[in-house]
């Protein structure tokens, strides 16, 4: 859009120019036509009225050419006859010139006389051209240059004649969506041939990748590496190499993601590669964050060599008893379920109220089952569903239930139909249940988005507590408080796609901030769904299968 409004504005800035130029050359024909008026006579009159002189002159002399003309068909009818069926005379000639050699204007003169053989009657027809050549110039990116010089070239073998050529879109980058192309990493190294056995390489996607490195040749050589040129010549087969010996120069360039192994590994603990002291070489150390995906090159009982996804250059060692999830990449789109958790009175089913409210087009939730009586004013479908025990426990026997409970002797609980039944109206299923709910939601049917909700530090919750009309005691702040960490600390917690802290979810705090404030976390937790449907995701691989 931005690259086509830039033309557009050039092009009607050069039509302006050349209008203008118009204009003036216009004015300068004119007052130069005034000028030989002056000085030269009859012979130079305007156009305008040196036609209507000569149509006068010629309309008398076509009434005399008209009367003898009747004269001689009096006298020989027959030859009069034949005058009247001859076609019309015409005489044309025409010149060109450039009123200045050093001008962009050129005029074309063409003259043609007619002479209508029945009346006599001659038409002199003067056409004058003036045309203005102009230049048209557009900014073109440095590496496009040689592309737009070549089709130049090629369009100007074909016609002798200038032409107008417009800008292509040519990428800084070579069409890669990243600011820097993987070409613009590559690096020159200088090894020996000995050398070459202590690596091992494979051929993925048409490129001599380097897939393991020995300790020996880790300061030179990484794993994800390829192998473009050798001594300055391109790298044609891994037999050429193998045949070489010596000295050898070699440029190596970072494979994109796409190109390497199709092994990827979410990492569940944070991992130093500097401080462990078991790693095989001091070179090749790597330092990892709960959370980040590295793709894996090779692997053996006790190391694996990796690099981080979203950056390519760090590459290293990691322990293969690491905490890590097998994960797959899959397109941008948006999960199927929200789940929502949280230690009680944290506040999530406040935030699972607004979301349903303020978005009811993207979000709905279901209605849990009960084999108590409705009460007064309940409906079925809406409020609950009502079946008996026997009912449920038929369903939760057959493992139809997400997750269920006993209260006062009666039982309640989520279908895994009603949260299809969302799905399939198209809209996100919202669920506020208990962590032990993701063992049977977190699979490749339902896909969840998990998010945990946690209270502030001890001290500003209980001093948000005191804001509250009917506050909670500090013992149950507290036990929150104790419930959230255990919750974050817990083995759910490696399922966790997002932690959001909640600081301002009571009606009674509200009031003491800005309005805009009541709905931030549940802004923050849209903002982050929606870049769901805008980015890379990576989901465990079986989700994919």
């Amino acid at each position: 859009m931005d690259v086509e409004l830039s033309q557009l504005r050039s092009n009607a800035d050069n039509l302006s120019q050349c209008l203008h130029a118009l204009l003036q050359r216009i004015e300068q024909l004119e007052g130069s036509q005034g000028a030989s008026t002056s000085e030269n006579g009859p012979a130079a009159v305007p156009a305008a009225v040196d036609n209507v002189k000569r149509s006068e002159s010629e309309s008398s002399s076509g009434k005399v050419g008209k009367r003898k003309n009747k004269k001689n068909k009096a006298a020989n009818g027959s030859a009069g006859t034949a005058n009247a069926t001859t076609p019309i005379v015409t005489i044309t000639s025409s010149s060109t010139a450039k009123e200045d050699p050093q001008s962009d204007v050129q005029v074309s003169q063409s003259e043609t006389i007619s002479v209508d053989p029945e009346t006599g009657m001659k038409k002199r027809t003067v056409v004058t051209e003036r045309v203005l050549t102009t230049k048209t110039y557009h900014a073109v990116p440095a590496r496009g240059a040689e592309a737009i010089l070549v089709q130049a070239q090629a369009q100007s073998s074909k016609t002798e004649a200038e032409s107008v050529r417009s800008p292509t879109k040519t990428s800084l980058n070579g069409g890669s969506g990243h600011l820097l192309a993987p070409a613009y990493q590559a690096r020159m190294i200088t090894a020996h041939s000995d050398q070459l056995s202590h690596i091992k390489w494979d051929y993925i996607s048409g490129e001599l990748m380097i897939t393991k490195v020995d300790k020996e040749s880790a300061h030179i050589f990484r794993p994800g590496d390829t192998i473009s040129e050798v001594n300055g010549k391109p790298l044609s087969n891994a037999d050429d190499l193998l045949k070489m010996k010596g000295t050898l120069k070699l440029k190596l360039i970072p494979a994109g993601i796409y190109s390497g192994p199709s092994l990827f590994y979410r990492i569940n603990e944070d991992y130093c590669g500097e401080k462990d002291s078991e790693r095989p070489t001091p070179w090749m150390a790597i330092d990892l964050k709960k959370g980040d995906v590295v793709q894996v090159m090779s692997e053996d009982a006790k190391w694996m060599q990796a690099r981080k996804v979203n950056d390519l250059s760090r590459v290293g060692y990691i322990p293969a008893h690491l905490s890590m999830e097998r994960v797959g990449m899959m397109s941008p789109y948006g999960r199927r379920v929200l789940v929502l958790l949280g230690a009680p009175g944290v506040g999530r089913r406040t935030i699972k109220s607004l979301l349903l409210r303020d978005n009811p087009e993207h979000f709905a939730t279901v209605v849990p089952y009960t084999s108590r009586v409705p009460r007064p004013g309940e409906q079925e479908g809406r409020d609950y569903y009502f079946a008996t025990k026997e009912d449920l426990l038929e369903k939760i026997r057959s493992g139809d239930m997400i997750e269920w409970g006993e209260l006062d002797g009666q039982l309640y609980g989520t279908s895994a139909e009603t949260v299809r039944r969302v799905v399939r109206s198209g809209r996100v299923c919202v669920l506020d249940c208990a962590p032990q709910a993701l063992s049977y939601l977190y699979n490749g049917e339902f896909m969840p988005y998990v998010v945990a909700i946690t209270p502030p530090s001890v001290d500003e919750f209980l001093q948000m507590n005191r804001l509250r009309e009917h506050s909670k005691s500090e013992d149950k702040i507290r036990s929150t408080s104790e419930q959230s960490v255990a919750l974050l600390n817990s083995e759910h917690a490696k399922r966790f796609d997002l932690v959001l802290v909640n600081r301002n979810n009571d009606v009674t705090f509200r009031r003491c901030v800005p309005s805009d404030l009541q709905f931030l976390i549940t802004f923050r937790l849209i903002d982050a769904l929606d870049h769901l449907k805008n980015e890379t995701q990576w989901v465990p691989e079986s989700w994919l299968c």
